[in-house]
């Protein structure tokens, strides 16, 4: 961006007739700039200032985005109006020297490896060199929420010149002004201790592409890992090979737990740990459409599946990542996923084989790589759910990981974890491995690694 376009981006930021009134500095050419900006929906943190100050903060914003369309359109491409977090990424660009010049900047987890915060990745990586990506797997940065968070240090440098990012892992934060330091110091120099947690690059031109999934993981083999799944020759996203949804049925359908009055419509309701602790399961509950949603209710239950996967999963204790009912059922946090009719062969084969796939720990890395505002509590909507890497049933013989299933449907599985114990996890992963071509040293690697992982394995993940 040109120099008279930065200032006049800047200008149009704090306001013309502000600064053309004297009473801002001139916003420009600074050397640092540190950044910890609001990260809540735009309804929700303007919700305190009333109608009539919501829309002045409404107008407020597109009067800002036609600025930077006018001036630059790749920084209008990476701001949302779901949150006001965005708009302070162009604001620092155009703050800050052309030539050189630092950002520090807090961003929410979620904007790490969100669809909707890839403009904004890859506008930061064509700007700056992405220099480190702090992210806390043992709570949040700022006192003032409970979603985790991640920080975030740019440097202007030539293209030419720029380096791979680290990424630096913390599974306990500091508590003082001088393990701060010490934190500070040692991600620096690139050797986190493992007091702190852990340290490691990711390629300049995955960082550039806008993948920065490794703010997921402490341990970079299993970044590496879950990243090159989807490469596997044999698997693909679930949802070329599968109908997948609706995510829950809570819009349209009584909630038993409030309303136990029976009902035509068989749910998979709840994921108890108590109660999920099998491949085999069956619903909870039988119930009915609410008031005035029955024609909604019943095109949720055509989408019926004896396939369900989780769509909210706590990964200190889940045991199962997806079940098989005896009979169809929707669910709540349960999601139906059903073969496309080009899949459907020989008849429950395919549903078996993916459960035992979705329970083995190459399943779940795809899960544990699409993690949203909270590391050990994700939320996993259609959208996620369809990127699985899941095996095709017209490329890999899924009879073997069929038979896995029904050999080892109604044995306990360990929690998450302890999986690195589990004999159940154990006899999945030689199958899912011999199915795709993996290594089951590999594999068993991965089991034994997963459980060091601070939001999976470690109790300090609950301190929040």
């Amino acid at each position: 961006m040109a120099a008279s376009s930065t200032a006049s981006l800047t200008a149009d930021f704090v306001g013309s007739k502000q600064v053309a009134a004297g009473r801002n500095p001139d916003l420009r050419d600074m050397d640092v700039v540190l950044m910890n900006p609001p990260f809540s929906i735009n309804t929700v943190s303007s919700s305190q200032f009333g109608q009539e100050g919501q829309e002045e903060m409404r107008l407020r914003e597109e009067w800002i985005l036609d600025a930077m369309r006018k001036h630059d359109h790749e920084a209008a491409a990476a701001v949302t109006r779901k949150t006001l977090s965005t708009f302070f990424t162009p604001l620092a660009d155009s703050l800050l020297r052309r030539e050189r010049g630092v950002l520090a900047k807090v961003l929410p987890f979620a904007a790490s490896v969100s669809s909707t915060g890839a403009h904004e990745r890859r506008f930061l990586a064509d700007r700056f060199e992405v220099s480190i990506v702090v992210t806390s797997h043992a709570g949040s940065f700022s006192a003032a929420t409970s979603i985790h968070e991640c920080l975030l240090v740019c440097r202007r440098r030539p293209k030419a010149e720029r380096r791979d990012t680290l990424f630096a892992t913390l599974c306990r934060l500091p508590e003082n002004a001088d393990e701060a330091v010490e934190v500070a110091e040692e991600i620096r120099s690139g050797r986190l201790g493992s007091k702190w947690g852990a340290c490691y690059t990711w390629p300049r031109d995955r960082v550039e592409a806008g993948d920065w999934s490794a703010s997921q993981w402490m341990d970079g083999v299993l970044a590496d890992a879950a990243h090159s799944m989807s490469a596997v020759p044999g698997l693909r996203p679930l949802g070329a090979l599968a109908n997948v949804g609706p995510a829950h049925v809570r819009a349209d359908m009584r909630n038993p737990l409030n309303d136990p009055s029976d009902g035509p419509y068989r749910v998979l309701w709840r994921h108890r740990t108590a109660e999920r602790r099998t491949m085999r399961s069956a619903h909870d509950f039988s119930v009915g459409a609410k008031a005035g949603r029955e024609r909604k209710a019943a095109g949720a239950w055509s989408k019926a599946s004896r396939l369900l996967i989780g769509n909210k999963l706590r990964m200190t204790v889940a045991r199962v990542a997806a079940v098989l009912l005896d009979s169809p059922a929707v669910g709540s946090a349960w999601t139906p996923a059903s073969p496309r009719p080009g899949f459907t062969v020989d008849g429950l084969l395919v549903p078996q084989a993916w459960c035992a796939w979705l329970n083995s720990t190459p399943g779940l890395l795809g899960f544990l790589h699409r993690r949203g505002r909270t590391l050990d509590y994700s939320d996993f909507m259609p959208n996620k759910l369809n990127s699985l890497p899941c095996p095709d049933p017209s490329q890999i013989d899924l009879a073997p990981l069929a038979r896995a299933y029904g050999d080892l449907r109604d044995r306990q599985m360990e929690p998450w974890p302890r999986m690195d114990g589990c004999p159940v996890r154990a006899a999945l992963d030689d199958v899912a491995a011999e199915a795709v071509g993996l290594n089951r040293e590999t594999v068993a690697d991965w089991r034994r690694r997963l459980v060091r992982e601070p939001t999976i394995g470690s109790d300090r993940a609950d301190r929040r």
